[in-house]
């Protein structure tokens, strides 16, 4: 481990630290209590510099459950191996086994049943890898016939392995940038986008879209909340695709934080939700949450969405289960405590908000929505 990169993971303690001592409303939830020590295991084992290649799955506890780590190898939920992990590399690409492949398939035309002698994993991963570059281009496409200027920007290499890199066009492309390109595109059509230039977005994974967002409007000033480990990898990643960031070592020494100022020399301010009483006021275009009300407890998003949409003259954008995550059977237990309902964040808004547009999508499991200040 180099010493920038010890570093870096020494900042990330003393911000778990310093979460561990804030008031319950601001810190994780029974949800991410249950994935934070994983979580943080992972990334004291790891290269930082490949957070996005890291193996691992949704629901065992590790970075892709905030958008890291390999998402061209992601396991089932609670599973602790994938069938094409990269240790079984060392077999599945030997020569031994590319010719034995080989010489049973030239026998195959002639006696069928020697296809059950095939080793059919190394020849899967030919498929399968196709199959998810073809998924990824049909997506891209898309999105390009919808609005070409999304299609403009492009995803980072930063942080994922070289073999896992997919060209569309020239530029690369993963599943969750594409899927960060449609949400914008869903913004652009139902708000009047060309006015939104401050967005603050709570639980904003790695950062991912709010790097679409910047890269589309350079003009763009980004608010990000959320809770560690997670902030520090929006830190970590915006910073090194080439934005500046005001984050964590900065707020530490401010006792106020003017918005304002700060923006005047940065373009994203990734901002731990106990600090939020030291801003000054400031008032943004849009709100963002999406994946996140859904794994906080009922209490904490309300609380949320008390504190911020004070903050906020224009739309909200949501995207969450209409039902909230997994309820726990008990407390330190996977799950929710108590869920936050689509019905808790309409009667929290509609006083002041009305709704724009309102999707059920997800086999009806999952909402989106504009909300627009009345």
């Amino acid at each position: 481990m180099n010493e920038s990169e010890k570093n870096l993971k020494e900042n990330l303690k003393k911000m778990m630290i310093e979460s561990f001592s804030q008031d319950e409303l601001y810190t994780a939830g029974n949800y991410w209590k249950y994935y934070e020590k994983n979580i943080l295991q992972q990334t004291d084992i790891n290269s930082l510099s490949r957070f996005r290649s890291w193996e691992g799955g949704a629901g065992a506890g590790n970075i892709q459950s905030f958008g890291g780590g390999n998402e061209f190898k992601i396991r089932s939920s609670s599973r602790n191996f994938y069938p094409m992990d990269d240790a079984f590399s060392f077999f599945d690409e030997s020569l031994l086994v590319q010719k034995y492949n080989s010489f049973i398939n030239k026998i195959i035309p002639y006696i069928p049943f020697f296809k059950y002698f095939l080793i059919r994993i190394v020849e899967m991963k030919k498929y399968y890898k196709n199959i998810y570059k073809t998924n990824l281009r049909n997506k891209y496409t898309l999105i390009k016939s919808m609005d070409k200027n999304l299609v403009e920007i492009s995803d980072s290499s930063f942080g994922i392995d070289k073999k896992n890199l997919v060209f569309i066009d020239g530029k690369i492309y993963t599943n969750a940038f594409l899927n960060s390109l449609n949400t914008i595109y869903y913004i652009k059509k139902y708000t009047k986008f060309e006015s939104i230039k401050h967005i603050i977005e709570l639980g904003a994974g790695i950062g991912l879209l709010a790097s679409a967002f910047l890269k589309l409007n350079k003009k763009t000033k980004y608010l990000i909340v959320d809770i560690p480990p997670t902030i520090f990898f929006s830190q970590y990643y915006l910073k090194n695709i080439g934005y500046k960031v005001f984050g964590y070592e900065e707020i530490i020494k401010k006792e106020t934080i003017d918005i304002k100022k700060i923006f005047e020399s940065y373009d994203v301010i990734c901002l731990p939700p106990w600090k939020l009483s030291k801003l000054k006021d400031f008032s943004f275009d849009l709100f963002i949450n999406i994946h996140s009300f859904q794994e906080m407890e009922k209490k904490q998003s309300l609380n949320y969405l008390s504190v911020l949409k004070k903050k906020l003259n224009k739309y909200i954008y949501l995207q969450n289960s209409i039902e909230g995550h997994k309820k726990a059977i008990e407390k330190n237990k996977f799950g929710v405590l108590e869920p936050t309902t689509l019905k808790d964040i309409e009667e929290c808004l509609h006083h002041k908000y009305s709704i724009v547009k309102k999707d059920i999508i997800n086999e009806n499991q999952t909402y989106q929505a504009i909300f627009k200040k009345n």
